[in-house]
């Protein structure tokens, strides 16, 4: 290849990490989606776009302490078909770790929001 041996290792390890993450990352996306939709459904609000979207990920420690990546999913939502809301996902790995909802509803149908 180039002669340098540590040159070669990095040409051949940058893109197998690459790869890694898009492939563990893609698995967590998939995983997140199932969770909103489950968590909709089990709410009754209807799961929009049916996708979510990245909005942070950094590194953490799983369960069994080895390395792993905290990502946090955002989607949106609709309790009665006029307002679009945001909800997140959250997964530690490969694991849910929660579905946080803005608000709930009281029995007069009321918004509460939860802090």
């Amino acid at each position: 290849m180039s002669g340098n041996a540590l040159l070669d290792l990095l040409i051949i390890a940058v893109p197998a990490i690459l790869a890694g993450l898009w492939w563990t990352g893609s698995r967590a996306r998939e995983l997140a989606i199932g969770h909103a939709r489950q968590a909709c459904r089990q709410r009754q609000l209807q799961f929009l776009d049916q996708t979510v979207a990245i909005i942070k990920m950094r590194p953490a420690r799983s369960s069994s302490g080895s390395s792993c990546f905290l990502r946090e999913y955002g989607f949106e939502f609709t309790d009665q078909g006029q307002y679009r809301d945001t909800a997140t996902v959250t997964m530690r790995g490969h694991v849910l770790k929660k579905v946080h909802f803005p608000y709930t509803r009281d029995s007069e149908g009321n918004r509460i929001y939860v802090h």
